[in-house]
């Protein structure tokens, strides 16, 4: 039945082809943007490592990722630390690598902590090689995978970062996030860095964040909440509000491939339709001279679903196969500013196959249906 099938496929090549290149449109731009989803949701999965493993403290006016202009003063780390609960409080400073965040992906940041509490804050994430940041290390700096790669070094090189030198002691595994991006330095030296970058900004005793980490068997989110109600002049974001504001990055990506596969279902599924119903009615009587001569309803109902099906299929395979080949194309344009756009999963590759196999399938149940319930009589009737 398979090569009868495809022979009947090719009857009518125009018709054939311009229902295939219909899904494989579709499904070329579900491909494509799935893969975009997927390496968001990649990024999503392992922001949450770093950032739900502690409580954020920021200015009152900023957010998870910034958005004020203001400074904790340091005081603010000494009553964080008395409220019950807490281990420990590390004042943090952060400043943009090159001095802007333009660019696809995370910005590359310089993270500063005290070094004296931050053990537990830096061991969040996994070391690769070398060691972490100790109290003490003074003109040293760990990095982020990316980072690592971006300047070709290796634990005892020497990297520059705002013009000045450190001795690259550790490197951590990557996140696939955006601590893959960040140069990890001690308190000191990013507030250092700040007052060579804005002279006339005095700078003295301010945090740009106050990391909290509770102690053992405290409920973050909780502890959160008495922060807040107990230290006035800052925002606390809970573990849970920080897994929140993560999750906001990609419900929009996931609704835009929501979007286009109801597209593809809409346009591929009419046009298979109409070319199975135009089959159908092309072939009238040979399927009346068929059940004629005994053929049964079901195999009647078979041929016409396979061929549906494998409408489908094929335009799903084409669609995926270029959906991944742009995929890899423009991750290697884009590999030279370590900046990976796109990640090709299992579902990325099988989805959209398997969405336009069933696609088709269901697309042509009703024509298929038609078929197998022609009469005998009435169907070589049929001019």
């Amino acid at each position: 039945m398979f090569r009868y099938v495809l022979r009947n496929m090719w009857r009518r090549k125009a018709r054939t082809f311009l229902t295939v290149f219909g899904i494989v449109v579709g499904i070329f731009a579900l491909t494509v943007l799935g893969a975009l989803s997927a390496r968001l949701n990649q990024q999503v999965k392992g922001a949450e490592t770093w950032f739900t493993s502690k409580i954020s403290v920021v200015p009152g006016s900023g957010g998870l990722f910034g958005g004020s202009d203001g400074y904790l003063e340091l005081s603010k780390v000494d009553e964080i630390e008395a409220v019950p609960g807490v281990k420990s409080a590390i004042a943090g400073f952060g400043l943009l690598l090159d001095g802007n965040g333009a660019g696809f992906g995370s910005p590359e940041l310089i993270v500063g902590a005290d070094l004296s509490k931050a053990e537990d804050l830096l061991t969040l994430i996994e070391i690769d090689r070398g060691r972490i940041l100790q109290e003490g290390d003074e003109g040293k700096v760990v990095l982020g995978s990316v980072l690592a790669e971006k300047f070709e070094v290796d634990v005892g090189d020497t990297v520059e970062l705002r013009g000045e030198d450190f001795e690259v002691v550790g490197i951590y595994q990557p996140t696939l996030s955006a601590p893959d991006s960040f140069a990890f330095l001690s308190y000191e030296d990013t507030l250092n860095l700040f007052r060579k970058a804005n002279p006339y900004f005095e700078v003295e005793d301010i945090a740009a964040t106050i990391d909290v980490i509770p102690e053992e068997g405290v409920d973050a989110n909780e502890l959160a909440t008495r922060i807040d109600e107990s230290v006035d002049g800052i925002n606390v974001i809970s573990p849970e509000e920080a897994e929140k504001q993560i999750s906001q990055f990609s419900l929009i990506f996931n609704a835009i491939l929501l979007g286009i596969g109801f597209i593809a279902l809409v346009v591929g599924g009419l046009s298979i339709i109409n070319t199975m119903i135009m089959s159908v009615s092309e072939r009238t009587k040979e399927i009346g001279l068929k059940k004629a001569i005994g053929a049964e309803t079901g195999s009647v109902l078979s041929e016409y679903l396979l061929e549906s099906a494998l409408i489908g299929f094929f335009g799903g395979l084409i669609g995926m196969l270029l959906g991944v080949l742009a995929v890899v194309l423009l991750n290697n344009a884009t590999a030279s500013s370590q900046v990976t756009v796109f990640t090709i999963t299992t579902t990325v590759v099988v989805g959209p196959v398997v969405f336009a196999t069933v696609l088709g399938t269901a697309a042509g149940l009703f024509p298929a249906l038609r078929a197998a319930r022609l009469k005998p009589i009435d169907a070589l009737k049929e001019e």
